[in-house]
């Protein structure tokens, strides 16, 4: 099974305002997903996206986290009226989710789908996709996996004029209740292998994806960071991009500067 990092999901409570360095940093109009209530826009790093995500009706959102194939979703999200805004949820992409679902059915894991999807973009033109949930009951919204309607070289192709070229995604970080729990589960489960390990960190990585996915562990399990490189931004002008919230943050850094002891 190989799986790759495919996307964040960052709730934004009117997403009209998002603030940040859009010099650095600039994003699209993604689209309305209308059985879920929710609309985006995307920022393409490259195949790596951050979506940042709002609800246009969130009684809609909440109806559809009843469902049998939304009580995972990033809706159920929306099932409490107040929601905190900032990272939920990654993404992992794959060519082959049946393959993967097959894979993930030997754990004793919750698993909804996969589920068909689509979005109309703005211009028009629909783009579908394939879902796959899983949840271990713990608090952590576990990561989803993804395959879209095209290949990687497809996407790539179309979707180019919106890439980042003089920036990367390196690590996303993310709290968990146990990290060596969570470590060994993480392999398992997604295929991925433990890079580095200390007191405080484990650090796991893809077969053939560079980005790293970092556990530290603390009482409240969420995403809090997401880390980047730039080729074009000296080391004096390194900074943090906030977008408008408390609870998460995204690093952008010279990739000469340690992301995580960077305090600029």
């Amino acid at each position: 099974m190989n799986l790759k990092f495919d996307h964040i999901i960052h709730y934004v409570d009117g997403i009209e305002s998002i603030e940040f360095p859009h010099q650095y940093i600039q994003s699209i109009q993604g689209g309305k997903h209308t059985q879920l209530g929710t609309y985006n826009q995307l920022s393409y790093i490259d195949l790596h996206y951050i979506e940042w995500i709002d609800v246009f009706d969130a009684a809609l959102a909440r109806s559809y986290a009843q469902t049998e194939e939304g009580r995972l979703s990033f809706a159920n999200t929306f099932k409490d009226t107040h929601v905190q805004e900032g990272f939920k949820r990654i993404c992992l992409r794959t060519q082959n989710i049946d393959n993967v679902k097959t894979h993930l059915e030997q754990f004793d894991l919750d698993i909804v789908g996969p589920i068909e999807m689509s979005r109309t973009k703005p211009d028009g033109t629909m783009i579908k996709w394939q879902l796959l949930y899983l949840d271990d009951k713990q608090d952590l919204n576990l990561p989803f996996i993804i395959q879209w309607g095209e290949s990687d070289e497809q996407r790539a192709a179309s979707l180019k004029a919106n890439f980042h070229d003089d920036l990367s995604i390196d690590e996303v970080t993310i709290q968990v209740k146990n990290i060596h729990e969570s470590s060994q589960n993480w392999q398992s489960w997604y295929g991925l292998k433990e890079i580095e390990k200390s007191e405080n960190y484990i650090k796991l990585s893809f077969i053939e994806d560079d980005v790293v996915i970092k556990l530290t562990e603390d009482v409240e399990e969420k995403y809090t960071t997401l880390s980047l490189s730039s080729t074009n931004i000296k080391k004096t002008r390194a900074f943090y991009l906030k977008a408008r919230v408390t609870n998460s943050k995204l690093i952008c850094i010279n990739t000469e500067i340690d992301a995580l002891n960077n305090n600029a």
